[in-house]
């Protein structure tokens, strides 16, 4: 699928490095301000929205992909994303033979990693410059808009 850039940037977003599974490295972007979750996938070089869990990342169906990576950040979470959040991908195509299994309706994700990220998420809205504070980034919203 692919991703409109101007869309893309209307978010904020806070990134992780995950290995989940060995040799297949992604990344995991979430946007702080409406919560949108998304993962790239390095290996295949798919970017497909995501529900975080505490201990899993569930791949979200198609549909959802295709319209989040259309749609400029809401700015705060939406009701009708919660929904969104409980579809699921479900691989469509049958083979004959079976690959190796792609990471489509849970990958565990480490209760320490996610903690970290907690705090990493924590930490910036508390920061500016490095300075103890009100929520304020150079990439916050009212920033970006200002500069656009």
């Amino acid at each position: 699928m692919e991703t409109n850039f101007s869309t893309w940037n209307s978010h904020c977003w806070v990134s992780r490095r995950l290995e989940l599974v060995p040799g297949q490295p992604l990344v995991q972007r979430v946007c702080h301000e409406c919560g949108r979750a998304f993962v790239d996938d390095s290996v295949t070089g798919e970017r497909y929205a995501v529900h975080v869990s505490i201990f899993k990342l569930h791949r979200l169906c198609d549909e959802v992909t295709s319209r989040w990576l259309c749609e400029k950040c809401p700015a705060e979470p939406l009701i009708g994303d919660e929904a969104d959040r409980q579809t699921r991908f479900i691989l469509d195509a049958v083979v004959d033979v079976a690959p190796a299994p792609p990471i489509t309706n849970a990958v565990p994700a480490s209760t320490i990693t996610t903690a970290n990220a907690l705090r990493a998420v924590v930490r910036d809205k508390s920061m500016k410059n490095g300075i103890p504070g009100p929520i304020a980034s150079a990439s916050s919203r009212k920033n970006r808009e200002a500069h656009a």
